[in-house]
């Protein structure tokens, strides 16, 4: 029987990490593309830019603090 390192198992370890990274990305992208695209409208556009200019100017409430306030822990 022979010795196997620990070197030895830290790099094999390291090639079926960068094999397992290499599948979920590939998955996920898989998930991507079958997943339907949908249209937004122009109403829906403006509401996501003004919910953004919000969130730049400060104005909103973290949700840890939205969840106190209606008694959820």
């Amino acid at each position: 029987m022979s010795q196997v390192s620990l070197e030895d198992i830290y790099a094999e370890l390291k090639n079926v990490s960068s094999k397992l990274e290499s599948v979920e990305k590939t998955l996920e992208t898989l998930i991507i593309m079958m997943l339907p695209e949908e249209e937004i409208s122009e109403d829906e556009l403006k509401e996501i830019e003004e919910a953004e200019a919000e969130i730049e100017r400060g104005e909103y409430i973290p949700l840890e603090e939205l969840l106190k306030e209606h008694g959820v822990e």
